[in-house]
Formats: structure tokens, sequence, C-alpha cells
């Protein structure tokens, strides 16, 4: 354990970092169509105890960490140590994908989080119960060492429908060689919270990491993702579901990084909108020189449900190397009038028509999690968002 001395050190010294920074600002190209103006959390203070709810149904095989607020309520495994016993594995990367300011005010304040590290296997379940006015700083760190195997579920839960909660978080994935990881993050927050979402992921030779993140919750979502394929035959998967109506933005930004030989990484992020919701996506596949033989793809795509909603894509490529296949791309497209008239043909009403259509559009990202628990947990939680949507 490091001691006390070593931890106030290491807080000194992001707070000092953080002082340092000036919060995010119009002119700035990785906030380009975002809402700059929502990072700002100067005088946000932290929130206080937390409340307990009943729990959604626990995850058949996975060992469940709930933690409300900041305070660990239940949750033990081998594999497994708080955050508080283990500071030194605090995420130190800075942002690199517009928000230095957030990620040192994060490595300031965080304080509470699980670090999962095996070299065999671990199967965790980690619910964020979430409530109260202020701001929270939840850590996730997964070490998969050489050959383990790792599925990680990480849901946020707001207690109530009332609290104006901001959580900043920060996600740390190592995988070793030979490593297979699948880590699912649901978001499932009220409408007057906010979510602040770093994530950074370094993958060694043969590792194969899925990641995906469902947005249904929260009014303003701001999610940055760095991923780095740094072995040889290493696979990334990259995949979003998002579910905004009026009153929502989510801001995804996202970097898919090869430095080495005949690497993989495949992003799909699919977006539903409804109302007067804006989504902006903005990513960049990067080829390192010398990192030949590289295979990525980078696909965004919007279902824009009405008229009012808005959705920026913003894909991007640099390449530095030779013999390598990439592609991206962006669509945006409304629900056809024959797709609905052929189901109210068949006795279905217009609007349960809509959201079959709707939720069509977002199973082709989580069928790529191949696993059917997670499968079945992603579409639970957008189809109780469609539900609730009129």
């Amino acid at each position: 354990m490091i001691p006390p001395s070593a931890l106030e050190a290491i807080r000194a010294e992001a707070l000092a970092k953080y002082e340092s920074l000036d919060w995010p600002a119009r002119n700035e190209e990785n906030w380009r169509f975002g809402s700059w103006k929502e990072a700002n959390l100067s005088g946000l203070e932290p929130v206080g105890a937390g409340v307990g709810i009943d729990l959604p149904e626990a995850l058949e095989g996975a060992q469940r960490f709930v933690f409300h607020n900041a305070e660990l309520v239940s949750g033990s495994a081998d594999s497994v140590q708080l955050l508080a016993d283990a500071p030194e594995l605090l995420p130190q990367t800075e942002s690199r994908l517009g928000s230095p300011k957030l990620s040192a005010l994060h490595r300031a304040q965080s304080s509470h989080g699980i670090v999962i590290k095996t070299d065999s296997g671990a199967d965790i379940e980690i619910i964020h119960l979430v409530s109260g006015e202020g701001l929270l700083t939840p850590t996730v760190v997964i070490i998969a060492d050489d050959g383990a195997k790792v599925r990680v579920v990480e849901r946020f839960i707001s207690a109530n429908d009332l609290d104006a909660t901001t959580v900043l978080c920060g996600a740390d994935l190592i995988a070793g060689e030979k490593t297979k990881v699948t880590y699912l993050v649901t978001q499932e927050l009220n409408a007057n919270s906010k979510l602040i979402r770093l994530a950074d992921s370094r993958l060694e030779a043969l590792a194969h990491a899925k990641q995906a993140v469902i947005h249904t919750g929260a009014k303003w979502v701001r999610e940055e993702t760095y991923s780095t394929v740094d072995g040889m035959d290493a696979r990334s998967e990259i995949l979003s579901v998002a579910v905004p109506t009026t009153g929502q933005e989510y801001d995804q930004r996202t970097f898919q990084h090869h430095g080495a030989r005949d690497t993989h990484s495949d992003l799909l992020f699919k977006n539903t909108l409804f109302g007067k919701a804006k989504t902006i996506f903005s990513g960049l596949i990067f080829v390192d020189d010398g990192a030949h033989g590289t295979d990525a793809y980078q696909t965004c795509r919007n279902l824009m449900m009405t008229n009012e909603c808005e959705a920026n894509s913003m894909p991007g490529l640099e390449i530095n190397a030779d013999d390598v296949k990439c592609s991206h791309g962006s669509t945006s497209a409304r629900v056809s009038d024959e797709e609905i008239f052929y189901l109210q043909a068949r006795g279905i009403d217009s609007k349960s028509a809509r959201n079959l259509v709707a939720q069509g559009f977002s199973i082709e990202a989580i069928e790529k999690l191949e696993d059917e628990q997670l499968e079945t947990l992603a579409i639970e939680v957008v189809a109780r968002k469609f539900a609730a949507i009129e």
C-alpha cells in the first residue's frame, strides 16, 4: 500500500496541474460542435453519502460490487482490490482528446473505485448507485495479465429522478498478451445528471478487447475513448449504442492508435435520435510509421427519428504506413414511410412501429458483444428507453 505522504504527493501534483490549465473553450477543435460550457465544473463540491434502492437483477456468474456514491457497500473477490488501497494504479494518462483539465481533476479527487487484476480469469459486475448534488469521481482499472479472460460490466444508475449529479469517471484497461477482455458500460442516469467518461486502453500482442457503452440517460455526456493497439495481431473492438431525446446531448470522441504491425481495430457507433436530441462523434484512426498490415474500421451511423434532432459526425484517418486496410464513414438517415406502413399494415401502431425499427437499428452493435447475457442486458436497457419516449 502506498504511504499516505506519497498519496498526498499524487493528489497535490494533480491539483497543481488542474489549477494550471484552462477549461475547454469554443475555439478548440476537440470541442467542435460540443457544449464546452457544460465541462466547466468549477465550484462543484464532492457529493455526500449515497442512498440505496432496489438493485437490478444480478448478472449470473459474476461477482457483484455495489457503490452508494463513493462508499462500497458490498462485494469482494480475490482478483479485486479497492483503489483506495492501491492509488498508485490511478490512471495517469492525460486526456488526449480535449479534456486535460478534467483528467487532472479526476486524478486529484478520485479516491474510490476498484482495480481488477488477474492472470487467469475474472467476471465482475459493478453497480454505481448515484445520488446527491455535486461531483462523483469513480475509477475502474482492469489489468489482464498474459492469458487472462476477463468480463466486466459497469452500470451507472441514479437513485432518484431529481438529483443533478455530475459523474467524472475514469477507466483504464491494460490487456496483456493472449488475453480476452469484454467490458460493457451502461449509463442509465436521470435526466438532470451529467457524465464525463475518460477511457484509455492498451493492447499487447494477440490480445482481444471488446469495449461497449450503452447511453440512455443523463442530460449531457462527454466520452473520450483512446485505444492503443501495441502488439502484433492484437484486436480492439469499440462499440456504442446511444438513444438521446429532447434535452440530451451526447458528445463522443475516439482515437484508434495502431502502434505495431498486423493490428486490428473496429469501431461501430449507432445513435438513434428522438425529439431535439443532439449527438457529436469525432473519431480518428492513426497508423504509426512502420505499423504495416494494419486493418482498421470506423463507422458511425445515425438514425434521425424527427426533423428537429441534430447529428454531427467527423470521422478521420491518418496513415503513416504501407500495406494497410483502413476505412471510415458516417451516415445519417431517417425512418422511411415504407417501413412504417409495412408494420402498420400488420396491425402495429405508428409509435410501436417506429420503436421496432429503431431497436432493430441498435441490434447490430449489441450483437457484436457475442455474449448472450450481456446482449440481453444491453437490449433491456435500450428497450426501457424506447418505452419511455413519447
